[in-house]
């Protein structure tokens, strides 16, 4: 998510006079200069790919940089269980699904020197000009703090330079051949981004690793930033949204307010030149221009519109669910879907102080989302703590674990993007929007599979994304695909075994070293700080 505010945000601009060469250069070449003239703020987008079905094309197939991930199609990088996670609907023990979606961060930033899975401390870097960049130097990470000094950029076109066709060495300069800014450390000149936490530093998130399943090739379904992102853990795809909303002076969010605007791949330009799309994303850092040819690609859409999700199937077949997110907050992304905001299911969309609540109160629904209080996404800047997010993370688990819910629920916890964080392993590109960075991803369950990690839990290096989650609950439920994303991804087949379960709870107590965040009243609504620290608009 970008924690600035207004145009001004990282990576979302273009420089007005390379934007007005390309307006007149796409004149020439496609008559776009009209919805080219709609960009008033972008350049914090670039994806890969078009989703197919239910609203994005299809592209011709997965591809991807020099390294491309491919995972083991197992855990532990040892191969399949065997089928042994096979979900048949109707017949599965597990009948509760809780997705936790935190923010920003990369899977090495929280696990690059957990045993057994695949991390790096050191990272190449780049050298940029306005007419393309070159590889640089490799160099150590460092520790990183529990404090973030300040946000990292992670716009598409920053995911698209990181990435810098399977090189994953531009985390640096994430501008690219863009000019570079006076924002530059946002962009990861101080090189805050090139850091790792160890078992130190969140040692109860590696003590859910020691114990359940860690997913090491588990990706962001795209580049970035939080909006689009966040429409993909509900609806397996963005309506090719690539930027976070245009205005942020103004009361509401998405469907209520009706000045904001995001950059989004008109549709059928993408679809009819997706490949040439993919190119450009793939050569990014080659020339001068190509950041600015994807630009051709864009329009503007209001951000009130309708798309499928997946509570929609939900209601249809009756199975309970909640949405537990701040409202007017930007991670809400079901405060956008019209039919939601406007209709009955809006009931469903609750503040996330209520999850708990409804837990210890027997209530709890077949699926929730929940999306953390700002103060514990984890987003780094604005005086967050990791320690008082995993805290916040804890205190759901423990409140589940306690509960008559435990033996038959599965919690995925990850986090939206990759926050601009330093990552090693390049992911696939299946379309023109992704797949981006890899998350840090936990797979928690009495059913998870075991293995090798220190307390009988397994490192899973199947390839998943967002929409791994949803085709997951799909197949629970027995419900319908809604892109061509939830229908090929692989629904964590790598990460349960429900014939050999393991019911002893994991209870762990809240850390006592964090800034705050320490008692369980710190997380209540009527907790004074719950909303000061940090933003909705991160």
């Amino acid at each position: 998510m970008s924690s600035s505010t207004g145009p001004s945000r990282p990576g979302s601009q273009i420089p007005r006079d390379r934007l007005r060469f390309s307006k007149r250069r796409a004149a020439r070449r496609r008559g776009f200069a009209a919805f080219l003239g709609l960009l008033v703020v972008v350049i914090g987008a670039l994806a890969w790919g078009t989703t197919r079905g239910g609203g994005e094309a299809a592209s011709s197939g997965p591809t991807g940089g020099p390294t491309a991930a491919t995972g083991s199609g197992g855990t532990g990088g040892q191969g399949s269980t065997g089928g042994v996670g096979t979900i048949v609907p109707g017949d599965n023990p597990i009948k509760h699904v809780v997705f936790i979606i935190k923010e920003n961060r990369t899977f090495n930033n929280y696990f690059a020197t957990y045993p057994g899975a695949e991390g790096a401390t050191e990272g190449g870097t780049i050298k940029c000009t306005e007419n393309g960049c070159e590889d640089g130097p490799v160099v150590k990470l460092t520790k990183g703090p529990d404090v973030y000094p300040h946000d990292l950029t992670h716009c598409f076109r920053c995911g698209l330079t990181a990435i810098n066709d399977g090189k994953m060495n531009g985390f640096n300069r994430m501008n690219g051949p863009i000019p570079q800014s006076t924002n530059a450390d946002l962009y990861g000149a101080d090189m805050s981004g090139y850091s790792y936490l160890d078992r130190d530093g969140i040692p109860n998130y590696w003590a859910y690793a020691d114990r359940f399943v860690l997913a090491d090739h588990f990706f962001t379904s795209m580049f970035g930033p939080t909006t689009p992102e966040h429409l993909y853990t509900v609806a397996a795809q963005s309506n090719f949204l690539v930027d976070n909303k245009s205005t942020t002076d103004h009361e509401g969010n998405y469907c209520d307010d009706p000045t904001e605007n995001a950059t989004r791949f008109n549709p059928h330009e993408a679809r009819r030149n997706a490949d040439h799309i993919m190119k450009l994303e793939r050569e990014i850092t080659k020339n001068g221009s190509n950041v600015y040819d994807i630009a051709d690609f864009w329009d503007s859409i209001r951000l009130c519109f309708d798309i499928p999700v997946l509570p929609d199937q939900l209601e249809q077949h009756d199975i309970s669910w909640k949405y537990y997110a701040t409202e007017n907050a930007w991670m809400n992304v079901l405060q956008m879907i019209r039919h939601v905001r406007y209709g009955p299911m809006w009931n469903k969309v609750q503040d996330p102080t209520n999850f708990v609540k409804d837990v210890k109160h027997g209530q709890m629904p077949a699926v929730s989302w929940i999306v953390p209080p700002e103060s514990y996404n984890e987003h780094p800047g604005a005086g967050k703590s990791t320690c008082a997010g995993e805290n916040w993370t804890v205190h759901q688990v423990n409140t589940i674990m306690k509960s008559e819910y435990w033996r038959s629920t599965a919690i995925i916890v990850v986090w939206d993007d990759f926050g601009g964080f330093y990552d090693p392993v390049a992911p696939p590109q299946d379309d023109i929007m992704g797949l981006g960075p890899r998350t840090p991803a936990l797979i928690i369950s009495p059913y998870t599979v075991q293995g090798s990690n220190p307390d009988g839990g397994a490192v899973d290096s199947t390839v998943y994304e967002f929409s791994s989650v949803l085709a997951f609950i799909e197949h629970l439920f027995g419900l319908d695909p809604m892109t061509d994303r939830d229908r090929d991804a692989d629904p964590l087949s790598g990460a349960f075994d429900f014939a050999d379960p393991n019911f002893d709870k994991l209870v762990l107590p809240l850390r006592e070293d964090c800034p705050y965040g320490t008692s369980t009243t710190q997380f209540r609504a009527s907790w004074p700080f719950l909303r000061t620290i940090g933003s909705p608009l991160d």
